[in-house]
C-alpha cells in the first residue's frame, strides 16, 4: 500500500488557495482518505478470495470429473458442496466487513442511548 500512496496523496491533497498562496483544506479529506483505503483492502480481500475459492472449486470440479456417470448421488453431493461454498464466501464477506463497521455502529447506538436519556 506504500506504493500507492505517494499517487494518492498527490492527487487529494488539499487545493491550492490562490489569493496567498497558502493550502486550504477540503471538508472531505477525511472520506476520500478512508474511501482509498477502502478500495485497497477490498481489492486484497477479492483476490484471496478468488484465488482460494478458485482453488476448492477446480478440485470439487476434478473431483466430479473423475466420478462415475451412474454415481449420481456422488455428483450431487459435489455440486451442492460448490454452491455451498459461494454461500460461505458471501457470509464471510459480510462478517468481515460487519466486524470493520461493528466500533461505529456501537458508537452511534451508545450515542443515541446518552441522547434519550438526557
Amino acid at each position: 500500500m506504500d506504493q500507492y500512496r505517494e499517487a494518492f496523496r498527490s492527487k487529494v491533497k488539499p487545493r491550492q488557495n490562490h489569493e496567498d498562496g497558502s493550502y486550504k483544506v477540503e471538508p472531505f479529506r477525511d472520506a476520500q482518505v478512508a474511501l482509498a483505503k477502502a478500495h485497497f483492502v477490498q481489492r486484497d480481500r477479492e483476490v484471496f478470495f478468488s484465488e482460494a475459492y478458485g482453488e476448492i472449486l477446480s478440485d470439487l470440479f476434478l473431483a466430479w470429473l473423475k466420478s462415475e456417470p451412474h454415481a449420481t448421488k456422488e455428483r450431487e453431493y459435489l455440486y451442492s458442496t460448490a454452491m455451498a461454498l459461494g454461500s460461505v464466501k458471501e457470509k464471510l464477506v459480510r462478517i468481515e466487513t460487519y466486524g470493520n463497521n461493528a466500533k461505529f455502529i456501537q458508537q452511534k447506538s451508545e450515542e443515541a442511548e446518552q441522547e434519550s436519556n438526557e
